[in-house]
């Protein structure tokens, strides 16, 4: 046993308390190993594309936010959508670019200080990450890129145990939570949270983005394999129907930006658990 590991032996596990630094570190690190295999768009983008595509327009302006490697912002080019992309994580950016530039549709990555705004904007695994000094600002940035009437869409764990996802680093003696995750919602919780910041909820689904749940019944992507006809789940999807179907893993978020005024300030504290320790997709 070497002096570190002797020095932390006995001593209580603490948990890691994220910062921004190491945030941005701890996803530019990810993104230099086989650990992108776990991308959540990688794994479910054409199941959550399938779910929202109703809300997607043709000729209108989608927004990516949290875009992550890119590989969501690739799936609606491909369906011949109009997207542009913001990623925080500085190490990500070029990973980004690399996945989609020059391609047909594609609007840019959008810097931070943009004024630009959009007809739909996409949290797809992002708002467990922000930390709690950012989601304020970032909620309030996200009102902003919304048109008037614009739509929001959020997926996020459905009431995930956060100390069930942690990692034990016996280096440092730490927990972390190996995803970053830092807070859990609720139906409830994350409808009562973007309210305060004037976006309404049109519908929330407890569902499971398994591929075979979706993609067989998409003439696009199920090609062959394509299964006539549309399941219950899809047809009460495209209604705007709560839906709870397989193992609800996940929730979506339908919303709607209002000319409601932000009220906002005390977000962290608004029911949803949330912990000391940015926004960014991966392994959701």
């Amino acid at each position: 046993m070497n002096p570190q590991q002797e020095a932390i032996r006995g001593l209580p596990v603490e948990r890691l308390v994220w910062t921004p630094d190491l945030v941005d570190k701890f996803w530019t690190g990810v993104a230099q190993t086989r650990l992108t295999e776990y991308d959540f768009a990688r794994q479910a983008g054409k199941s959550v594309t399938i779910a929202v595509e109703h809300h997607l327009p043709k000729s209108g302006r989608i927004l990516d936010f949290g875009a992550g490697n890119g590989e969501l912002v690739d799936l609606l080019l491909e369906r011949g959508y109009q997207v542009a992309a913001y990623e925080p994580s500085r190490g990500r950016v070029g990973h980004l670019r690399d996945c989609v530039a020059g391609r047909s549709g594609f609007l840019g990555v959008l810097e931070p200080e943009t004024q630009e705004q959009f007809d739909v904007v996409l949290m797809v695994e992002v708002i467990e990450h922000i930390l709690d000094q950012e989601l304020d600002p970032t909620l309030r940035r996200v009102h902003g890129l919304l048109k008037d009437g614009g739509i929001l869409i959020v997926t996020t764990p459905n009431n995930e145990d956060l100390d069930l996802g942690m990692a034990y680093c016996p280096a440092s003696n730490m927990l972390f939570h190996r995803w970053q995750h830092v807070r859990s919602f609720t139906a409830s919780s994350l409808s009562s949270l973007l309210n305060q910041y004037g976006i309404l909820p049109v519908a929330v689904h407890h569902l499971e983005f398994r591929s075979d749940l979706y993609v067989p019944y998409d003439p696009h992507w199920a090609g062959a394999h394509f299964v006539p006809g549309t399941p219950s789940h899809l047809t009460a999807l495209r209604g705007d129907v709560p839906v709870h179907h397989g193992n609800e893993a996940n929730l979506l978020f339908i919303g709607r930006r209002t000319h409601k005024g932000l009220s906002g300030g005390s977000a962290s504290g608004s029911g949803h658990r949330a912990t000391a320790i940015e926004s960014t997709r991966e392994g959701s």
